[in-house]
């Protein structure tokens, strides 16, 4: 047998296993333009997926979506179901585009954009809803589910830190909706957390992404207005969208004293009004929707699903909720860092729901703007 054919067991199974290993990791250009080959693609988990979540999954459509988690599957059905009404109403807009109508964004429709959207929602519909495994229970799905790479959070903002700092325990990447947290020291404990398993995070920031912001970013960068002394960030989210200002649905405190017309007692008539006997509602986990809530809530159509935002157990205001998006442009353009100072002044706070108005002064020192080069 010459040279060139001899050939020993040790190394055909070696080649071999090459061989299907080059089989399995197909390049690009065989696949052709337009697919990804397996290889090149995540093992996406969501947790949170009835609202922004869902957003996210279709975005994520080109990845691989293995395992869902939600508390509230009623609720997150909903989303999966209105899949087909979003993809229509944006056909419809591609064919005869038309101004944006109420409650719908001002900015120019793209219709690029929006076909890459309704390819997401398809393909989310279609492929990964039918094949992704469900869960309830965040800690069942890291437990059992061994296949993931990357974690996606779009809960209610209490459950952030917990759920992202027992993703990357399991090693996972992760990706968390803003804002990144309820607390201060959460946001310590992640950042230290993601440094000591060294996986990758991001936060999500659809306003930080958008074309729009990094040009206004750009203007500043370049001079375009000169130097930046003062800047006023306001939002209009009226406060009925998030609840603030409310008090706690509470009967007892009405019935037990005489009740007269000062602020206080305006307060305890309006717990005692809107309080009544909510059943759970069907497919609702509500003690795994409180998670690391510190006082055990009964369940009340004003918490769930939107209006937690407002509420001191689950969300974190209106600064959380437009002050991630809107204060996120001055801090880039003009490379603030961190505040000398901060004063609040506000309507009356009731100790269990955000002031329904508030004003806020952050001072900083002199800045100097990141301007970048290309």
């Amino acid at each position: 047998m010459s040279k060139k054919k001899a050939i020993s067991r040790r190394t055909f199974l070696t080649e071999v296993a090459a061989g299907g290993a080059a089989c399995a990791i197909v390049p690009r250009s065989v696949l052709g333009r337009g697919f990804t080959p397996p290889s090149d693609t995540l093992n996406i988990a969501a947790v949170g997926v009835g609202g922004m979540g869902r957003s996210n999954l279709i975005n994520l459509a080109s990845q691989n979506i293995v395992a869902l988690c939600d508390v509230d599957w009623r609720y997150a059905h909903k989303g999966f179901e209105h899949l087909d009404i979003d993809i229509e109403r944006l056909k419809k807009r591609i064919e005869l585009p038309a101004p944006a109508q109420p409650g719908e964004s001002s900015a120019p429709f793209d219709p690029v954009k929006a076909q890459a959207r309704i390819d997401g929602m398809l393909k989310l519909k279609s492929i990964h809803l039918p094949k992704a495994a469900r869960y309830t229970d965040f800690r069942e799905m890291l437990e059992r589910q061994k296949d993931i790479d990357a974690v996606v959070v779009a809960t209610p903002d209490h459950m952030h830190a917990s759920i992202a700092l027992a993703a990357m325990d399991f090693g996972k990447h992760v990706y968390v909706q803003k804002p990144l947290c309820w607390s201060i020291e959460e946001a310590r404990k992640l950042s230290r957390r993601a440094k000591e398993i060294k996986v990758a995070t991001q936060m999500g920031n659809q306003g930080h992404s958008s074309d729009d912001g990094r040009t206004a970013v750009e203007y500043v960068w370049a001079g375009a207005i000169g130097d930046v002394r003062e800047v006023h960030i306001w939002t209009n989210r009226p406060p009925r969208l998030l609840a603030t200002g409310r008090p706690a649905p509470d009967a007892a405190e009405a019935r037990a004293r005489p009740l007269k017309w000062s602020g206080r007692d305006v307060n305890t008539r309006l717990a005692a009004a809107i309080c009544g006997d909510y059943p759970v509602p069907s497919g609702l986990a509500w003690d795994l929707f409180q998670g690391t809530c510190a006082s055990n809530v009964d369940y009340h159509p004003i918490y769930h699903p939107f209006n937690w935002r407002g509420w001191t157990d689950w969300g974190v205001g209106a600064i959380g909720d437009m002050g991630a998006h809107l204060i996120d442009h001055t801090m880039w353009a003009l490379n603030l860092g961190f505040p000398t100072s901060v004063e609040t002044v506000s309507t009356p706070f009731n100790g269990v729901s955000y002031p329904s108005a508030t004003v806020t002064f952050y001072e900083f020192p002199r800045a100097v703007p990141c301007r970048q080069s290309n």
